[in-house]
């Protein structure tokens, strides 16, 4: 670990220390200097109140919550909202250096509380960016913050207009306060992509998808589009088919390229990258397996996250970028299929429950899988015939420059099984919908011509 983040964590301990003694004194009662206890103001007091509530929160513990709930009910309202204000701020702060991104933040405390916890975030991280310069922040980070819809432009006072906004009185909004503040304070770090606000540095391992112009992306990019518009399953998979080709062999001329220009004493060339999927419900699982699939067809490394449901992919910006764009297509293809078998069965029917649906979503990843596969083999055939020069050490020179960054960034992975119930006709239904057209390249062209 590195000192940084052994100061970072240390800090965390000793505020984390002073609010727990803090709030074992706000669960009893205000101190006095006559009597020898400790001597708390009434902001200390109701700050206690809102560490230990947020704790009890995340323990489970109703009647403790309702009497956190009560006592803060009965204090004064400015205070209350100002320490809770003070609190929410130090924690989204301390969580930029723990790694997180603004959208990270915002997904997660949607997952964890509800989407009125999600909206009060929002508005802590837009006033957190208020307080900050610009020239302290990443392009990539202010793309970010930018997209959000502010209830407020004050630094202060954002709590009780997002109150307002919900039309909620302050036992109403008392406690999704509290279930915020436990959700934040169950974020652990993550590994940092993007420089957070005050850092001089600026992000050279991320890749900023929605900036890729690259020719080949773009005809990539309108190939999938097609293959997820049409109603003709045939015709969506050779759409499909036709990007992997491309995308397959633009990489192959890229590691070409590179190992030429390595081998002449040219540029050592650039240095995988790194970007973060959301996965979400349902079947997280199953759609985490599919994006590994892809992410290793297009020559990158995958690794889920659970506890926090998203999947770091770790490769070249191409292959990122061709990651991304083929299993958000997969993923809308996928859907629409089991959506399809599901509206063709009759109610309570087998393909109507969960163990079918996530077993469809894996024998379609399974196969879709074998498949590209199979493209990126007869790729790199033909490359080779082209070229008369054998693609397989520049390909495998690159994926070793890939697995030392995987190893650098995860020093401690550790490999688990998908919890699923498995259903072979779903597997199989799966399969079939992901294998219903020839691949050939005979055919590709014909499915490129039908736009």
């Amino acid at each position: 670990m590195g000192k940084n983040n052994k100061a970072r964590r240390a800090a965390k301990a000793k505020k984390r220390s002073r609010a727990e003694a803090v709030g074992r004194a706000a669960s009893q009662r205000t101190g006095s200097a006559d009597d020898g206890g400790p001597v708390l103001t009434e902001g200390e007091l109701i700050a206690g109140w809102w560490d230990l509530g947020s704790r009890l929160a995340q323990r489970g513990d109703q009647q403790g919550i309702a009497d956190m709930v009560d006592r803060l009910v009965g204090a004064r309202r400015a205070l209350v909202e100002l320490e809770a204000e003070g609190l929410i701020l130090r924690m989204v702060a301390l969580l930029w250096d723990n790694g997180w991104q603004p959208s990270e933040l915002i997904r997660f405390v949607r997952r964890s509380t509800s989407a009125v916890g999600a909206r009060l975030v929002e508005q802590a991280v837009l006033a957190d960016h208020r307080l900050r310069a610009e020239s302290t922040l990443d392009p990539a980070w202010a793309v970010q913050v930018e997209g959000l819809d502010p209830i407020s432009t004050a630094t202060n006072g954002w709590l009780a207009d997002w109150a307002i906004s919900g039309w909620m009185t302050p036992p109403e909004w008392i406690r999704p306060v509290m279930d915020v503040i436990a959700a934040l304070n169950s974020c652990g770090p993550i590994e940092e992509l993007i420089p957070p606000p005050g850092s001089t540095r600026r992000a050279d391992a991320v890749i900023d998808l929605r900036s890729a112009t690259d020719p080949v992306l773009q005809r990539v990019r309108a190939l999938l589009a097609q293959a997820e518009s049409t109603t003709f399953e045939a015709e969506a998979e050779s759409f499909t088919a036709k990007a992997q080709q491309l995308m397959t062999r633009h990489a192959i001329d890229l590691a070409m390229v590179a190992e030429t220009a390595e081998r002449t004493g040219g540029s050592a060339g650039e240095r995988p990258a790194t970007m973060r999927v959301p996965i979400d419900d349902p079947y997280a699982d199953m759609k985490s397996l599919m994006l590994q699939i892809v992410a290793e067809v297009s020559r990158c490394r995958a690794i889920f996250t659970p506890r926090y449901s998203f999947t770091t992919v770790i490769g070249f910006a191409h292959d990122l970028a061709s990651t991304e764009m083929l299993f958000t297509s997969l993923l809308v293809q996928a859907q629409s299929a089991l959506a399809d078998a599901g509206r063709h069965a009759p109610p309570g029917a087998r393909a109507r429950s969960r163990a079918f649906k996530s077993s469809f979503l894996l024998g379609y990843a399974n196969r879709v899988g074998d498949r590209l596969d199979e493209i990126n083999r007869s790729v790199a055939e033909a490359a080779e015939k082209e070229t008369t020069r054998s693609v397989l050490p520049a390909l495998i020179a690159r994926a070793d420059v890939v697995d030392e960054e995987v190893d650098r960034r995860f020093s401690d992975l550790t490999v688990g099984a998908s919890r699923r119930g498995h259903d072979p006709f779903g597997y199989h239904q799966g399969s079939a919908a992901a294998d219903v057209a020839q691949l050939a390249f005979s055919n590709l062209a014909a499915g490129e011509g039908r736009r």
